[in-house]
């Protein structure tokens, strides 16, 4: 409905502007032809001011008419809201909750990171409605574990927003009890495919890091026939604090 009343309002604004553009000879009748957004056309007269010896559009009358007037809100009212939900949305969908592949969502943490190495973040996805959107269910499609360093913050890092991510930290990259039950919760709860092990210049580095995913393998049941599975996948990982770029392995 919002399309074609768009366009009829082009289609109209076209028209008015040839005809206010164009000259006409002495004594010629002048019209405007007016199309809606249904398809149908009308022709309206108007008044034309005479400079130069010449002849030029300046006032078209269809305010005698009711449907014309009518339309003419309609349009405004559809292209005010259209403007609306642009500005609301940022011209974007929000992301689906639920479990994505684990390849997708590696995609979104190296775009994110990306971004955040640029300095230019997305827009969306920390809103009221986003809130409300998140409130009664996480569905997460990633899990992230690293180190509690004010410095290395993954929501940040991978410029992911409410609900996307999963984190869990502590004050030394190791593998604990509480890390791995919060690991297994992520993948066998939630449903996420995707668990990020990351340390940093200041917990350990890729080596550090893998060392820790095979640790946990061999620890976790869960983990390890999800990953047996083809669905789910630990991807090692190193963050630069002055560069801010994420190496993975």
């Amino acid at each position: 409905m919002q399309t074609n009343l768009i366009i009829g309002l082009l289609a109209l604004n076209l028209t008015a502007c040839a005809s206010f553009t164009s000259h006409r000879e002495p004594n010629q009748e002048t019209k405007v032809t007016l199309k809606d957004g249904k398809g149908g056309v009308k022709e309206a007269p108007a008044q034309a001011t005479s400079t130069g010896g010449e002849k030029e559009m300046t006032r078209v009358e269809v305010g005698s008419d009711a449907e014309a007037q009518a339309h003419a809100t309609e349009v405004k009212e559809a292209v005010a809201a259209a403007a609306q939900h642009i500005q609301d949305t940022h011209g974007k969908a929000p992301r689906e909750a639920g479990p994505v592949p684990a390849e997708k969502a590696f995609g979104w943490l190296k775009n994110g990171n990306t971004r955040f190495v640029r300095g230019t973040f997305r827009n969306d996805g920390a809103s009221a409605a986003d809130r409300r959107r998140v409130s009664a269910l996480q569905r997460p499609h990633s899990a992230v574990y690293t180190c509690s360093d004010s410095r290395v913050s993954p929501e940040i890092v991978f410029d992911q927003k409410l609900g996307e991510i999963y984190v869990v930290r502590t004050g030394e990259l190791i593998l604990d009890k509480n890390v791995q039950e919060s690991l297994e919760y992520s993948v066998g709860t939630l449903g996420t495919n995707l668990v990020v092990i990351m340390g940093s210049d200041s917990c350990g580095d890729l080596t550090a890091a893998e060392g820790l995913a095979n640790e946990l393998l061999e620890r976790s049941a869960i983990l390890r026939d999800a990953v047996a599975s083809g669905d789910v996948k630990i991807v090692k990982a190193a963050y630069s604090l002055e560069a801010g770029n994420v190496e993975f392995r």
